[in-house]
Formats: structure tokens, sequence, C-alpha cells
């Protein structure tokens, strides 16, 4: 999977959420108060926040190059930070650390068969989910994914980001495939 076009990723001097915690605000949703969202929302272009320790991915919904937004984004996150009250609320990070566990699975089952799947079928692989245990996701990957060079990269980069985007309280991505075994372990 490529890198997301639409996505920039801003890093901030101090952690914004606790580690292992994500974030995130989409545009015409509750921003539970928190000034960064509120003040990266003033940006008519941004569609999505996600908060991530001390980084700050926007997403944008429109096509205008980034180097025409960076302009009014950085402004943005700067005014957030100056703000007397932390950039991110308690009641934002509260959204997703109380959100339900069991709701998880389903979700990413969907996201698999929706986005991640038709994607890596393109390269004859696969992935599926194992279990979900707490907020720790295992992951077995197939075909052209078994044993593949790049299946490391596509986890992190690929099947992780895609999982955080839509189940932001997922604490850890697990890969349990055996890459060195296997029928056809990346066509040999």
């Amino acid at each position: 999977m490529m890198p997301d076009p639409d996505s920039c990723t801003f890093h901030v001097p101090e952690p914004l959420v606790e580690e292992g915690w994500t974030v995130v605000f989409v545009r015409g949703e509750p921003t539970h108060d928190s000034p960064l969202a509120e003040s990266l929302f003033g940006v008519e272009e941004v569609a999505i926040v996600r908060v991530t320790d001390s980084q700050v991915i926007v997403l944008k919904q429109s096509p205008s190059p980034w180097t025409d937004l960076v302009g009014d984004v950085v402004p943005a996150i700067r005014e957030a930070l100056l703000d007397d009250r932390p950039a991110v609320s308690e009641a934002a990070i509260a959204s997703v650390r109380d959100s339900p566990v069991e709701e998880i699975g389903p979700t990413i089952e969907k996201l698999f068969d929706v986005q991640i799947n038709p994607a890596l079928a393109s390269h004859g692989g696969f992935a599926r989910l194992v279990k979900v245990e707490e907020r720790d996701v295992y992951l077995e990957m197939g075909g052209g994914c078994q044993g593949c060079a790049a299946s490391q990269a596509t986890l992190r980069h690929g099947i992780e980001a895609a999982i955080r985007q839509v189940v932001p309280q997922v604490r850890e991505v697990i890969d349990i495939t055996d890459h060195s075994s296997g029928e056809n372990p990346y066509y040999h």
C-alpha cells in the first residue's frame, strides 16, 4: 500500500496524548473541546486530524497541494499549542480510552474486506484477523504476503496505519504469521 498523498504528518515538541493512544477527530463530529481540532478545522481543507504521541497527522479533503495548505495548517497547530488548555482535551482522550473493546473485531474484519485485502490481492496476498485481546490485534498474512521481504513494511505502513485510522484505541498490531514456512511463501 502506498503512502496517502492526502495526509501530512507534523511533529510537535511535546506529547499530546499518552503513548500507545491515538485520538481521531473528524470534521463535523464532536471535538470534545480540544483546541487542536477546533483550530485545525478552521482550515477549510482539513477533513481529519489524528493525534498520536507527538505527531499530528492531517488529512485534507481538497485537491490542493500540501505546499498551498501548510501555510494555514502550521499556524493552526501553533495556535492550539499556545492555548492555556491542553491541545487534546481529557474528554477526547477518554472517548477513545473508554470505547468498548468488543467493537474492535467486527470493525477490523470489515476493514480487511473493504480496503486492506483488495489492496493486498493485487500482489497475490491477503491478511486475516486472528483475534483481539484487550486492545491488541493479532493477524496473519498469507498468499504473496507470507514470506515476502516487504511484509513488515506492508504491515506497519499499510495494514497497521489503516487499522489505527478506523480503530484508534488499538494498542498493538501483532503479526503471528510464520513467514518461513507454508505452501507458497512469496512464490518461493
